[in-house]
């Protein structure tokens, strides 16, 4: 019976780290507020993952925005259009993103099991 719970434990404390492993860091989003030409403005959301581009946009009455493209795994494109100033925050939260990875990798203890 004690050579089962030993089993049992080994088992468990290999396949918790996998699991674990796996959901980190997950799916992270960038929230934004959106505006279009003519100034109306909303709320957006996307997986920082699939953000691909942020790049400068005039407006047919000459307002000046930026296009924060997107694409999915499964190949769908978006594009949100945000003002300049909401631009930056948008890159401030993906350099945040990219450090906080980096960080969590510096930090990773590798995991050795010894048989």
């Amino acid at each position: 019976m004690q050579i089962r719970n030993i089993s049992a434990a080994f088992l468990l404390s290999i396949a918790l780290p996998v699991v674990f492993a796996a959901d980190f860091p997950g799916e992270l989003k960038v929230t934004m507020r959106t505006n279009d030409c003519d100034g109306a403005s909303g709320m957006g959301s996307v997986n920082v993952d699939h953000i691909s581009r942020i790049q400068p946009f005039a407006c047919p009455n000459g307002r000046k925005l930026k296009q924060v493209l997107t694409r999915t795994p499964a190949g769908a494109y978006e594009v949100f259009t945000v003002t300049e100033d909401e631009a930056v925050k948008v890159e401030a939260q993906i350099q945040h993103i990219m450090d906080v990875r980096q960080k969590a990798l510096e930090q990773t203890r590798p995991i050795v099991i010894d048989r």
